[in-house]
């Protein structure tokens, strides 16, 4: 299956990243978002089209070969494989990525999406199809249980993300420095520019491949999110599609292989049978 990718190298710049996430942002009056997105539809495009984050590893990135993979994007493959389709990659960021399934340019979301009530209102969740913990990671000298122990220290955080509303509502005493991406996040730990950032628990790993092992720490638990695929709120039949993939997925273990194959772990055994309600909201897994 041919894959169209729109991110082809691992030497693309931030600048040229930002440029291209700008023009897409610039169509919101041209895309179509009056018809509800169905299985029927996407067959008939032939073409699947989803938004997926390009630079956070393992989850979405460009490895040595030039090839756009990880977790999401082999997903997104997997969903294509299915529906017989080829598949579209659209570069989205956390600030952006929302906005664009709404305006009409991607299909789907797979972008490190965990399902919060905020996101509830305005997107439709599929089942969850990964857990993803977000955790605070900071210098290995740096004593931080919890929110008492930031007062005074600089904390970087994605903006918009759970970390940084999570900090925000703590009133900690802590300088909060906000940047656009994952990747600027953990460059300003690495430099020295933070003390501490908010992160999910997957950058531990990416962080030691730059400075090896002992520098830096997880410090503390925030909560287990739960991710699912994003997409337009008329698109009901589309997210049962995913639903009933996604269980077959989890059934024949092909899933739980694929979590292992990017994550390094095992994928929970808990994981929600529904994106919607309640119940795969984040929980506390300190206590």
């Amino acid at each position: 299956m041919k894959n169209i990718v729109n991110a082809r190298s691992s030497k693309i710049g931030r600048r040229i990243l930002i440029a291209a996430i700008g023009g897409l942002m610039a169509l919101p009056l041209l895309a179509d978002t009056t018809a509800a997105q169905t299985v029927k539809e996407i067959k008939e495009r032939k073409v699947l089209k989803a938004g997926v984050q390009v630079a956070q590893v393992p989850w979405g990135y460009t490895d040595e070969t030039g090839k756009l993979t990880g977790f999401d994007v082999e997903f997104v493959r997997s969903v294509a494989k299915d529906l017989g389709v080829e598949v579209e990659f659209v570069p989205v960021t956390p600030a952006n990525r929302i906005a664009t399934l709404q305006t009409g340019q991607v299909d789907l979301l797979a972008a490190v999406m965990g399902i919060f009530p905020d996101r509830q209102k305005v997107v439709l969740f599929s089942r969850p199809y990964a857990n993803n913990d977000n955790v605070f990671i900071g210098k290995a000298d740096l004593k931080a249980s919890g929110w008492a122990d930031l007062k005074g220290a600089r904390v970087g955080v994605p903006r918009g993300t759970p970390q940084d509303k999570a900090i925000t509502a703590a009133n900690s005493g802590a300088t909060i420095q906000r940047f656009d991406d994952d990747a600027s996040t953990v460059q300003a730990l690495i430099s020295g520019q933070v003390d501490i950032i908010g992160a999910a628990f997957t950058q531990m790993g990416n962080i030691e491949k730059v400075t090896g092992a002992g520098k830096f720490q997880q410090k503390f638990v925030l909560n287990r999110v739960f991710n699912g695929a994003a997409v337009r709120q008329d698109s009901r039949e589309f997210a049962e599609y995913l639903n009933t993939f996604i269980g077959k997925q989890i059934e024949n273990g092909e899933l739980p292989k694929l979590y292992k194959q990017w994550i390094g772990k095992d994928i929970s055994a808990k994981l929600p049978t529904t994106g919607e309600g309640d119940a795969p909201l984040p929980v506390d897994i300190t206590k």
